[in-house]
Order: C-alpha cells, then structure tokens, then sequence
C-alpha cells in the first residue's frame, strides 16, 4: 500500500504519461514503458540522472541516493533527490521527467541486452 507521499508523487508523475507505481526494495520504483526512471525511499524522490541534470539538481541542493551497507555508505550517482522547487513546477517536472525517463531508457541493461539478441 502507498504512503500519502508515494501517492502524491505518483499523481504528479501521472500528469503527462501513465506511470507504473510498485513496491521497491525499502521503498518504491516508477517505470515508464517498463523501464524504471525514478524512485521513492526514506520519503524523497529521486530520479535517474545523466550529467546535465546531475549538475542542475546539484545547484539546487540535491544529493545523490546513499544507503549503508557493510563496507560503509554507499553514494549511487545515478539517481538524485528532486529538488523542492521542481516538485512545486508542473512544467519543471515534466521537463525533468522526460529528461529522466529518456536517459533511463538510454542506459537501460535490460534494452542493451535485447539490442545485442
């Protein structure tokens, strides 16, 4: 089941295409065409990421995911928090949204591995 938060960024995420909502590990993925571009733990959103959107989630304050495991935290830099400020934007979202969601199909393993099939 869906936090209030979860719901809320599924809503948002829905506005400009039909985005796919499950249970992910601690938390929960959004796919789009099957692929996964962006996910929700510990109540932040955060997308995938290739280096322009990167740096311009950067320069407004966004870090990477980080989780912790044996050998220390560990920084994933493919996918950063979305930034208040695009949450609040419809248009700014959907901007980072397709930019997301194109990177994501781009750099999908399971699309490269069907590729080479």
């Amino acid at each position: 089941m869906k936090n209030e938060f979860v719901q809320h960024i599924h809503d948002l995420l829905c506005i400009f295409a039909e985005v796919e909502c499950y249970r992910f590990f601690g938390g929960f993925g959004f796919k789009l065409g099957g692929i996964q571009f962006a996910m929700v733990m510990r109540n932040t959103l955060y997308f995938v990421v290739d280096s322009n959107l990167r740096d311009f989630f950067i320069s407004m304050g966004s870090e990477p995911f980080t989780y912790k495991s044996k050998a220390g935290i560990k920084k994933l830099q493919r996918y950063y928090s979305v930034p208040d400020e695009i949450l609040e934007d419809y248009e700014k979202l959907a901007v980072a949204q397709n930019q997301s969601v194109a990177f994501a199909m781009k750099t999908n393993y399971k699309s490269a591995k069907a590729r080479k099939v």
